[in-house]
């Protein structure tokens, strides 16, 4: 069995990045090093892997390859490719290579260019639903994925989702049996430490005290607001509490700082996009981590947070793995709840035992996830075996 994983999220795209090359790192653990190649177009992660000691391909997008994934969203233009036999230099790369599978830690239009190879897809949520509440989910979003979904979970040999509520929504809305879905949950990167770097680290951030941090991309649906509202109120209050909002700029940072501005706060730091020493460090040296996302069910930073062992604000819809005695749970729209939960960390005044809760919690997420890429590699050399006995 000889599988591709294909790397096409850029280093610098946050929560999907991450759970990108902590599937690559899982995987290379788990199958044969001989079965497991990663293919991807973008040299930083190119390098990034050469450093995880990860088979690697890096490969280029021609002009045509370009254009054929472009139109072969389209269902007419995909049948005349399948009429012309029209493929892309990738997947010829994959046969030549004899490939037996793609595996996709994050679904993308490539699937629609694809022929001849067999793929495994991950589903990682349904929040594209909220289209009509944050303008980064725009009906035409919506649709355009919906039609990527539509076509690629049926024709998917295995579907991976992180959570068990995902997988009922996902059988649920696309008619999927749920045979075909296998649950892996998420686990914390396996990417951030410190090194050589440290002494610069330490000078970047030396300037920022007691801080909280919240790692997540600048979208409107992290509702950095909220913190911002409570960051407001603990001000007034006479509290000297900093918060760290690090990932890039998806469109939102303007109406933040606006807030900003016109408060006069004087206690938020963005930092952009954080290498993974950097990310090391801010983790390390924070009084918490604050998670005040409107999407999920899922998320990778709680469980950095476990990791790290740092008491953790989050929100109380109990949908997803951070259950009570794991975090503060609060109603993450209600500036004052955040600001209540921010005072009793700084001041000692939560249950110390959501530490360790959160330490078995995470060793616990993590023997499932090892047992459930053990059983990937299973159904996969079953399905691929079967393909080979048809065609005997």
């Amino acid at each position: 069995m000889k599988i591709a994983i294909l790397l096409e999220t850029n280093f610098s795209g946050g929560g999907s990045f991450t759970h990108s090359i902590n599937a690559c790192l899982n995987i290379k653990k788990h199958f044969k090093l001989d079965e497991v190649v990663v293919y991807t177009h973008i040299q930083q992660n190119f390098e990034i892997l050469k450093k995880l000691k990860i088979p690697s391909v890096l490969f280029s997008l021609s002009l045509f390859d370009k254009i054929l994934l472009k139109l072969s969203v389209n269902k007419f233009f995909r049948c005349l490719t399948g009429l012309l036999n029209l493929k892309t230099s990738l997947e010829d790369l994959l046969i030549n290579n004899k490939t037996d599978l793609c595996y996709f830690p994050v679904l993308s239009n490539t699937v629609f260019t694809f022929k001849n190879i067999k793929f495994v897809s991950t589903f990682l949520d349904l929040e594209h639903f909220k289209h009509s509440i944050f303008p980064e989910i725009s009906k035409k979003e919506f649709f355009k994925r919906e039609n990527l979904y539509f076509y690629s979970l049926k024709k998917s040999i295995v579907i991976t989702v992180s959570h068990k509520i995902i997988k009922q929504r996902v059988s649920s809305h696309y008619k999927i049996p749920k045979n075909k879905i296998l649950i892996i949950p998420y686990t914390p990167s396996g990417l951030f430490k410190s090194n050589k770097n440290l002494k610069l680290i330490k000078k970047k951030f030396t300037h920022i005290k007691n801080y909280f941090f919240y790692p997540a991309q600048i979208w409107g649906h992290k509702n950095h607001i909220s913190i911002l509202k409570a960051a407001k109120i603990l001000e007034n209050e006479g509290h000297n509490i900093n918060f760290i909002f690090s990932g890039r700029d998806r469109g939102y940072k303007g109406y933040l700082e606006n807030y900003i501005k016109s408060n006069n706060l004087k206690n938020i730091f963005f930092t952009g996009f954080l290498h993974s020493e950097e990310m090391d460090y801010v983790y390390k040296n924070s009084k918490g981590v604050i998670f005040t996302s409107l999407f999920g069910p899922d998320a990778i930073p709680p469980l950095e947070a476990w990791n790290y062992k740092k008491p953790l604000i989050y929100n109380n819809r109990l949908e997803d793995d951070v259950t009570k005695g794991t975090a503060i749970l609060v109603d993450v729209k209600n500036p004052n709840a955040i600001s209540k939960a921010v005072i009793s960390i700084i001041y000692g005044r939560y249950n110390k035992k959501f530490i360790s809760n959160g330490t078995k919690k995470l060793n616990s997420i993590k023997s499932n996830s090892r047992k459930s890429y053990i059983q990937l590699s299973k159904k996969l050399n079953d399905v691929i075996n079967s393909f080979n006995d048809k065609s005997n």
